[in-house]
């Protein structure tokens, strides 16, 4: 029979182990919102749903998934680019505070940079003339999503 202690044992290590992941998270200012995933069609983005914590976006194109992000900067402007990297290639960007961090290089990004700096190690701007915006919503339109998808900035097959 085994005692309360010894059952306790190895309970709060996992929840001692669960609270510092927590808080970490949270001491990083890095909350990156869930992917939602779009599957051969148009990448609609609520304006209500973007925000300074960067929304993902993974699209599955032929079995190639090109990945976005969507971040509001500090003066309130919306930058959209692919989460790729124009040196690194696919490895994509992980988010801390206001900056954007390759990650194959490790070089960071502050999100006042991102649509505005292009060439070299940048994530990919998708531009104004590829996005129509609208009162309440982004669009990217297939045919951007389909050249994502079809370039060395794509991964393989999702899931």
């Amino acid at each position: 029979m085994q005692t309360l202690s010894s059952r306790s044992a190895g309970f709060f290590p996992w929840v001692f182990f669960c609270a510092a992941f927590f808080l970490a998270s949270f001491a990083s200012g890095a909350h990156a919102a869930p992917a939602r995933v779009v599957v051969d069609s148009d990448l609609v983005i609520p304006l209500k749903d973007i925000s300074p914590t960067a929304t993902f976006y993974a699209v599955e194109i032929d079995g190639r998934v090109a990945e976005f992000f969507a971040v509001k900067a500090p003066d309130n402007s919306i930058r959209i680019v692919v989460n790729a990297c124009q040196a690194c290639g696919p490895a994509g960007f992980r988010q801390s505070g206001a900056y954007f961090i390759c990650g194959a290089c490790g070089q960071s990004f502050h999100v006042t940079g991102l649509e505005i700096r292009k060439g070299g190690c940048n994530p990919i701007p998708v531009g104004d003339r590829n996005k129509q915006i609208e009162a309440d919503r982004i669009v990217l339109p297939l045919a951007l999503l389909r050249q994502v998808a079809s370039s060395r900035y794509a991964k393989g097959r999702q899931g």
